[in-house]
């Protein structure tokens, strides 16, 4: 007889990457916006920041140190690619995200580096 009101433990593999320490969400995104949160894209050089975002179209703006503004950046196709990132069907290069979504490889990895997509 199974005691009830114990939580059953969960083998560590069987917990998803995702679950580790990813925080990537629309409410992460939300709270660096609000934030001003800088990180570095992809190659480590140059810092980025989300400018806006519009929760209509649920999309992004980013904006470079030198204050170039980005054109909108889709959530549902940022998931997308975040989600092969932990299935692993991608790695977290920008070569490898430009081939799915060309020019934006630099900055996506950046931004899911910053929110630890690439942490085990």
């Amino acid at each position: 007889m199974e005691k009830t009101g114990r939580k059953k433990r969960i083998p560590e593999e069987d917990i998803s990457k995702k679950e580790r320490g990813c925080s990537f969400s629309w409410e992460k995104l939300i709270e660096m916006k609000d934030n001003q949160t800088q990180f570095f894209a992809g190659d480590g050089f140059k810092r980025l920041r989300i400018l806006d975002m519009d929760a209509k179209k649920k999309s992004i703006h980013m904006i470079c140190e030198l204050g170039k503004k980005t054109w909108p950046l889709h959530f549902d196709k940022l998931e997308e690619l975040h989600d092969k990132i932990h299935d692993e069907k991608i790695k977290l290069i920008p070569y490898e995200i430009d081939r799915l979504m060309p020019t934006w490889g630099n900055f996506i990895t950046g931004l899911f580096k910053y929110l630890e997509c690439d942490k085990d």
